[in-house]
């Protein structure tokens, strides 16, 4: 039995289950086999949050990389070996050019 965690969605498990069979995809490709009910948008975002996590990895290690693979956690978490809830997707920091000057906080 797999053991979710409280950050995780069900299109989670249907990305990794899909990746399980095909090896790597586009979250375009994807987003044509899972389903109508999510947006592409919303695999992009999924797929990004599972690679923070681990479970997922971008097949070139690139911040823009559009094609995903599924790690060994991912294919432990599938079999009900890794317990999600004990893993926070922690997202990479931001390039230097991508992060607001100090004198921006006091505009929020």
């Amino acid at each position: 039995m797999r053991k979710s965690g409280d950050w995780m969605t069900i299109w989670d498990d249907r990305i990794l289950e899909h990746l399980l069979g095909k090896g790597w995809e586009s979250p375009a490709e994807i987003h044509d086999k899972v389903g109508d009910e999510v947006t592409l948008r919303q695999v992009k975002k999924r797929c990004r949050v599972l690679c923070n996590a681990g479970l997922l990895a971008p097949c070139i290690n690139d911040a823009d990389a559009d094609m995903f693979e599924i790690t060994i956690w991912g294919q432990l978490y599938l079999e009900g070996e890794v317990n999600a809830a004990l893993i926070r997707p922690i997202p990479k920091t931001r390039p230097p050019d991508k992060v607001r000057p100090d004198y921006w906080s006091g505009f929020v």
